[in-house]
């Protein structure tokens, strides 16, 4: 009798220890359930902007080669290279001596003719007396002659080289003594008072680039804060060559600009208000389309990862636009995203809210 209790007890506590035993295993396996740590931010919408940088070369809009409209030999430099001049200053001064022999020679010579011919044209006018001929050529010789005096005086006045404009004496090509001829090039002078950035734009943002709209500058060379202009000028043609067209915007004037300096500009393409935009980084390409993972929830409440097929606008940078897909309150996994599945449990470790510029 005392057996067969002990084997009724014993019996009792295996199946009791066999029960605690599956409570146990059922609970391990929950702790075992493979989870992913994920941070999410809600999507909101925001404004997507592109932008296209481009090169450009700074320039002035007076830059020019100043040649000499004489013959004669350059005597005298009035300044000297760097110099800056104002319009109508003399730059370089030839020698007009021989000029200034010429005009007392025609000075004299019209006015022999001059007197020559009033004399002739009074008898003939009014006393009848001379051929027509004769007065014809007396007024035709002073006419030529005053002509000529009037041209020396120009060459008179060509001998002092000036500014056209107000700026920098870049270059002087000839040195004091030398003989210049008319055509030849003398001096390089650039305008200081309007520098302008060029660039060319790629044809294909033709219909994205109008007059006015803004545009960031900055240059590699200098250490400088960006520069806010606006295109001032759009051409009208695309250069066949490297098919682009040009733009210009001007720069405040500042004397640390140089021509030919290389200018960098931003210009907007594409903007777009109100629309859903995240970082390429969280969409993912599989079986021929494009999807991310937003937070959710499985029938037991848990939270899980929620895959969804995206389908995807303009993109710039990281950032791209999401057509489809997305809706305003989703809670997008961001970190922790590239080892995903449908379904798969997850726990969130932070939340924030989408803004992406």
């Amino acid at each position: 009798m005392k057996v067969q209790n002990y084997l009724t007890i014993l019996i009792a506590g295996t199946v009791l220890l066999g029960c605690g035993g599956e409570a146990q295993q059922t609970e391990t396996q929950e702790e075992l359930v493979k989870t992913v740590n994920i941070t999410t931010k809600t999507v909101a919408p925001s404004t997507f902007a592109s932008y296209v940088r481009v090169v450009g070369n700074v320039e002035t809009s007076n830059d020019i080669m100043i040649s000499a409209e004489v013959n004669g030999r350059v005597i005298d430099y009035r300044v000297e290279e760097g110099a800056q001049v104002k319009k109508g200053q003399t730059i370089v001064k030839i020698d007009d001596s021989k000029l200034k022999q010429e005009k007392v020679r025609l000075e004299a010579m019209t006015s022999q003719t001059k007197e020559q011919y009033e004399r002739l044209k009074k008898v003939y006018e009014e006393d009848g007396i001379g051929s027509e001929l004769d007065y014809l050529n007396a007024k035709y010789a002073y006419e030529q002659s005053n002509s000529a005096l009037e041209s020396i005086k120009i060459d008179l006045e060509n001998t002092s080289i000036k500014a056209p404009f107000n700026g920098e004496v870049e270059t002087i090509m000839v040195e004091e003594g030398e003989m210049v001829s008319p055509g030849m090039q003398v001096i390089r002078l650039i305008g200081s008072d309007a520098y302008k950035i060029s660039a060319g734009v790629p044809a294909r943002y033709s219909d994205a680039v109008q007059i006015g709209d803004k545009v960031d500058v900055w240059f590699d060379t200098q250490v400088r804060d960006t520069l806010n202009s606006a295109i001032n000028y759009v051409g009208g043609s695309i250069n066949p060559q490297n098919r682009t067209f040009r733009i210009e915007t001007r720069l405040p004037k500042n004397k640390t600009y140089k021509v030919d300096m290389i200018a960098n500009m931003r210009l907007k393409t594409v903007e777009q208000s109100n629309v859903l935009v995240i970082s390429e980084e969280f969409v993912y390409s599989k079986d021929s389309r494009y999807v991310v993972y937003v937070l959710s929830e499985n029938e037991e409440g848990k939270a899980v990862a929620n895959e969804r097929e995206v389908k995807l606008g303009l993109s710039y940078q990281t950032n791209v636009i999401i057509e489809e897909g997305l809706a305003e309150g989703d809670k997008l996994i961001t970190l922790g995203s590239a080892f995903l599945d449908d379904g798969m449990r997850v726990t969130v470790k932070d939340d924030k809210k989408l803004a992406v510029n």
